[in-house]
């Protein structure tokens, strides 16, 4: 079964319950009354969840905000639906699925801050998973190379949701924004090579050295595994920890700390 797996059918939205439950059962076309009382249920606890579960939760809750970020500005493009299918890169049988779960997300009134909430609920131990399903919202959000204000707004206050701290949120962020903006100066790709790493431009060497360590130590690939992220979000933290690598090479270039 792929990491997707089969996430419409059967009565898994209704063995979740919560708001991931209730999007599950509307998706799978179960009566509104039925995904009410869904959504009214609680869900079952972080330390018995199953590794389904825990995938059904994840696939599920990233697709619902995937969705309501993409509407974030008014209406949804070809090109975060297009990024949307390159972060994740779902294979040919779970395409009907997935799109069910997208558009209901994007159709209903229900906000953003449920499914975050639940998705936080379920890997609260695992931060880096949180962090990647930031990541991945930005790489979708910046799709058009534009960051609209209502994207940001919203990002935030998932990343606030999941307890992501101001500087891994900067880092983030920059990391998915740099080079798409060609035409900025020599003291803006500075500040902008900082941002990447989380730091302010005004950093001192030995910060610039620890921060870049520790992101180094907390990307590796083997660790990313060792926390449970999925291959497509792997690939995509490898990305992002190769434009880090980028950005301290730059830093120490511009300021001759070879």
């Amino acid at each position: 079964m792929s990491f997707w797996g089969k996430l419409v059918g059967g009565t898994a939205g209704f063995a979740l319950g919560g708001p991931i439950g209730a999007l599950l059962g509307l998706a799978a076309g179960h009566g509104v009354d039925k995904v009410r009382k869904s959504e009214q249920s609680r869900f079952i606890e972080t330390n018995n969840l199953g590794e389904v579960q825990k995938q059904l939760v994840f696939a599920t809750g990233v697709i619902a905000l995937s969705a309501k970020v993409a509407k974030a500005d008014g209406q949804v493009t070809s090109n975060e639906i297009e990024s949307f299918k390159q972060v994740f890169q779902f294979p040919a049988e779970d395409k009907k699925s997935i799109g069910l779960i997208f558009n209901k997300a994007k159709a209903t009134s229900d906000g953003y801050e449920s499914y975050a909430r639940q998705l936080y609920n379920v890997f609260l131990h695992q931060p880096k998973i949180l962090e990647e399903i930031i990541n991945a919202l930005f790489a979708i959000a910046l799709s058009d190379n534009f960051l609209h204000e209502e994207e940001e707004k919203i990002l935030k206050s998932i990343s606030q949701i999941f307890n992501i701290d101001e500087q891994t949120f900067r880092s983030i962020k920059a990391s998915n924004r740099k080079g798409s903006n060609q035409n900025i100066s020599s003291d803006d790709e500075l500040i902008e090579a900082y941002a990447v790493l989380g730091l302010e431009a005004d950093a001192t060497e030995e910060e610039l050295k620890k921060t870049y360590k520790k992101l180094v130590k907390d990307y590796h690939p083997d660790r990313l595994v060792s926390f449970g992220l999925p291959k497509d979000f792997v690939d995509l933290a490898n990305t992002r920890i190769s434009k880090i690598n980028v950005a301290y090479d730059d830093i120490k270039k511009k300021k001759n700390l070879y």
